[in-house]
Protein backbone atom coordinates (compact mmCIF):
# COMPACT_ATOMS: atom_id res chain seq x y z
CA UNK A 1 0.00 0.00 0.00
CA UNK A 2 1.94 3.38 -1.19
CA UNK A 3 0.46 6.13 0.30
CA UNK A 4 1.89 9.30 -1.02
CA UNK A 5 1.98 11.96 2.64
CA UNK A 6 2.16 15.35 1.35
CA UNK A 7 2.82 18.23 4.01
CA UNK A 8 0.32 20.11 6.05
CA UNK A 9 2.83 22.97 5.67
CA UNK A 10 1.72 24.78 2.39
CA UNK A 11 -2.10 24.54 3.90
CA UNK A 12 -1.66 26.04 7.21
CA UNK A 13 1.17 28.90 5.68
CA UNK A 14 -1.83 29.79 2.97
CA UNK A 15 -4.33 30.08 6.26
CA UNK A 16 -1.61 32.16 8.03
CA UNK A 17 -0.84 34.41 5.00
CA UNK A 18 -4.60 35.07 4.64
CA UNK A 19 -4.76 35.81 7.89
CA UNK A 20 -1.95 37.98 7.61
CA UNK A 21 -3.43 39.39 4.99
CA UNK A 22 -6.94 40.36 6.56
CA UNK A 23 -4.92 42.36 9.32
CA UNK A 24 -2.63 44.22 6.65
CA UNK A 25 -5.88 45.11 4.63
CA UNK A 26 -7.63 46.55 7.92
CA UNK A 27 -5.02 48.39 8.94
CA UNK A 28 -4.33 49.76 5.77
CA UNK A 29 -7.85 51.19 5.24
CA UNK A 30 -7.75 52.10 8.86
CA UNK A 31 -4.77 54.51 8.77
CA UNK A 32 -6.43 55.72 4.42
CA UNK A 33 -9.61 56.44 5.37
CA UNK A 34 -12.24 57.33 7.82
CA UNK A 35 -14.68 54.27 8.63
CA UNK A 36 -17.78 54.00 10.21
CA UNK A 37 -18.04 51.26 13.27
CA UNK A 38 -20.48 49.24 11.53
CA UNK A 39 -20.10 46.12 9.22
CA UNK A 40 -20.04 47.82 5.39
CA UNK A 41 -18.86 47.63 1.85
CA UNK A 42 -14.91 49.06 3.86
CA UNK A 43 -15.43 45.91 5.39
CA UNK A 44 -15.56 44.03 3.21
CA UNK A 45 -12.63 45.54 1.24
CA UNK A 46 -10.48 44.85 4.11
CA UNK A 47 -11.51 41.18 4.38
CA UNK A 48 -11.58 40.33 0.72
CA UNK A 49 -8.58 42.08 -0.08
CA UNK A 50 -7.02 41.02 2.41
CA UNK A 51 -7.71 37.34 1.90
CA UNK A 52 -6.42 38.07 -2.16
CA UNK A 53 -3.26 39.09 -0.82
CA UNK A 54 -2.55 36.39 0.91
CA UNK A 55 -3.41 34.37 -1.81
CA UNK A 56 -1.21 35.88 -4.42
CA UNK A 57 1.77 35.77 -2.07
CA UNK A 58 1.12 32.10 -1.45
CA UNK A 59 0.71 30.87 -4.95
CA UNK A 60 2.61 33.97 -7.12
CA UNK A 61 5.45 34.18 -4.74
CA UNK A 62 6.21 31.34 -2.60
CA UNK A 63 5.16 28.19 -4.56
CA UNK A 64 6.52 30.04 -7.85
CA UNK A 65 10.01 29.84 -6.56
CA UNK A 66 9.66 26.17 -5.62
CA UNK A 67 9.57 25.11 -8.75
Amino acid sequence: MSETRESAWPAVRLVILMLAGVVVGNVALALLTTRDPGLGFDELIAFGGGALLGVAVEFGILRRSRR
